[in-house]
């Protein structure tokens, strides 16, 4: 995020000296207090800017395993509820965000699954950056993981396709989403 400076040679509004600073203390009180209730409610696609790496749990094992009936399950059971691929158009070098959130019930309230992670950015059917985690612990309970990648500067323009896949002795799953690098019209 870019911060702009004031325009230079504006012209100011002036205040009376009388109960400005008691007004600007509460205006900055009254900002404060939109922008914190704003932003721990804002939806997904519009706190993009705001995440950082990294997981975070969203729900602890006790409501997932009520929401989806584990008891009745056989576990470990998974649930990948969302893949996200942001911003869609990409320039070669830029960054690209992705999102994955995941349901897991286990036997054991703080038992994890632990298997391989695959992170492929794919173009044209074939792979051309690969981050493997070979030992990736899913965890119980309901988890948002967020990741970013750099597109290398020399990615050709067209369709790509961001593919996650884990595998493990209990569980396996593989997903994809795709995205467009676009040079920069000059």
């Amino acid at each position: 995020m870019t911060l702009r400076e004031p325009a230079r040679g504006r012209p100011r509004a002036t205040r009376s000296p009388r109960g400005s600073a008691a007004l600007r203390a509460s205006l900055a009180g009254l900002a404060l207090v939109v922008c914190c209730a704003g932003c721990a409610s804002l939806p997904a696609p519009l706190d993009r800017p705001f995440r950082e790496p990294g997981q975070k749990l969203a729900d602890f094992p006790e409501a997932v395993a009520e929401e989806y009936h584990c008891a009745k399950q056989k576990l470990p059971w998974f649930k990948l509820e969302k893949l996200e691929v942001w911003p869609k158009r990409v320039e070669p070098g830029g960054q690209l965000g992705h999102r994955m959130v995941y349901a897991l019930c286990t036997a054991g309230q703080t038992d994890v699954v632990t298997g391989r992670l695959e992170l492929r950015i794919l173009h044209r059917g074939k792979p051309i950056e690969g981050v493997p985690e070979p030992k990736y612990d899913l965890r119980p309970g309901r988890w948002v993981v967020d990741v970013f990648v750099v597109v290398p500067r020399e990615a050709p323009d067209g369709l790509y396709a961001l593919e996650l896949a884990f595998t493990s002795s209990a569980l396996r799953f593989a997903r994809s989403e795709t995205f467009v690098v676009e040079a920069a019209a000059k």
